[in-house]
């Protein structure tokens, strides 16, 4: 058995979790084969650890999109998977050439395909044309690999089947993040924001409820790392609003981030949209609340509202400074409390409830009949190639 990882890039995230399922499969007699589509223009750019691995194969490791056909990208996608050969091929989302032309390899070899995504695709405003053959597209996978349960409802209104869902794409390395944590509350009086400084994460109305914040707490400290093109403006709004208790920290390699998580009272996250956001796994690992946005798709799995954290609407900025007071407002005794209840609400989501949970839909898709495709979904596959660029999180659409 052989199992092939397609998608447009595999930077910071993907890999512990990849190197994670490499040896978890190994054990189980299964060969994972990665094949990373292009090295540059990634969002994580920034990460470029070198890969020396036989079983990770990276298509275009250093040409721009602009350089690039999607004729010429297809042909070497065709090729190189006709070359590994896998039993089944776990691509990315359809919307993205890892999907589209995963799924055209897959019906091609009559193989059997399982797709991921992190997506709630009803947060995307596209008109009913463009919606109706991605619904379609989607419906091809004999599986669907989604962070968690919250996800069903979203696939149920496009008659997707609960049992064609299988969970636990969106863990990180818990164990690492919660072993820098020496107590469950340190009493630093440090909240801390981790995220590119890109317009859709909405640090501008952080700043601004911060400033609120300052003139009603004379202790607590706003960390910021992170880097983006919003950095000039973010600075320059920090000092136009007078803020004393601010610090921009720049990227921060995993160590030192996992540090200052560990040194670290709360998590703040304001974004106006997120796919889902492995930043506050990371957080809620290191034993920290969570105060997030109502769009943040982690935090509708795993932020209890005033157990583990608060939450609010990126829209309203006095939410924001609401979130942000309750929580500085909390006994001591109440934080130690919401500190173990986040780190016990993120527990479950770890790389072994990942690795068990594609060995069942390996064992599951064994037992399902090769799909053979409609006029129109031949029609509808060989038409979309997907998109190149995994950036589009950078601004909302």
């Amino acid at each position: 058995m052989k199992l092939v990882f397609l998608h447009n890039d595999f930077k910071v995230y993907w890999r512990g979790r990849l190197y994670f399922l490499h040896d978890f499969f190994m054990k189980k007699n299964i060969q994972v084969h990665v094949i990373e589509i292009f090295g540059n223009e990634s969002p994580y750019a920034f990460d470029q650890k070198a890969r020396e691995d036989d079983w990770w194969d990276c298509l275009f490791e250093t040409e721009q999109f602009s350089e690039l056909t999607t004729s010429e990208v297809k042909q070497k996608i065709m090729n190189r998977l006709d070359e590994v050969n896998p039993d089944i091929l776990i691509a990315g989302p359809i919307p993205f050439t890892s999907g589209a032309i995963g799924m055209q390899w897959a019906y091609k070899r009559r193989k059997k395909i399982i797709i991921f995504d992190d997506s709630k695709h009803s947060h995307y405003n596209r008109n009913f044309l463009v919606n109706f053959i991605k619904i379609y597209l989607i419906k091809l996978a004999y599986g669907i690999l989604v962070p968690s349960e919250d996800y069903d409802s979203e696939y149920a209104r496009w008659n997707i089947a609960k049992t064609n869902l299988y969970y636990g794409l969106n863990c990180i390395d818990n164990d690492y993040f919660h072993s820098k944590r020496k107590e469950f509350f340190s009493n630093s009086k440090n909240i801390v924001c981790v995220g590119r400084l890109v317009k859709i994460k909405n640090l501008e109305a952080l700043l601004n409820s911060w400033k609120s914040v300052e003139q009603l707490d004379a202790e607590y400290q706003l960390i910021i790392i992170g880097d983006g093109p919003e950095n000039e403006n973010l600075l320059d709004l920090k000092n136009k609003l007078g803020l004393a208790r601010v610090k921009f920290l720049g990227n921060q390699n995993r160590r030192v981030i996992a540090k200052i998580l560990a040194h670290s009272d709360a998590f703040i996250l304001p974004s106006f949209l997120e796919g889902w956001a492995l930043v506050v796994n990371e957080a809620m690992s290191a034993c920290l609340p969570v105060l997030l946005s109502n769009r943040i798709n982690a935090g509708h799995t795993l932020l209890l509202d005033g157990v583990n954290g608060y939450s609010f609407d990126p829209y309203q900025p006095e939410q924001i400074t609401e979130a942000i007071l309750n929580y500085i407002r909390l006994s001591e005794a109440e934080k130690i409390k919401m500190a173990k209840s986040a780190y016990f609400s993120v527990e479950k989501y770890n790389y072994a409830y990942l690795g068990n949970q594609l060995f069942k839909a390996i064992h599951e898709l064994k037992q399902k009949k090769t799909k053979r495709l409609s006029l129109l979904g031949l029609l509808l596959l060989s038409k979309w190639n997907g998109k190149f660029k995994t950036a589009n999180w950078d601004t909302l659409k």
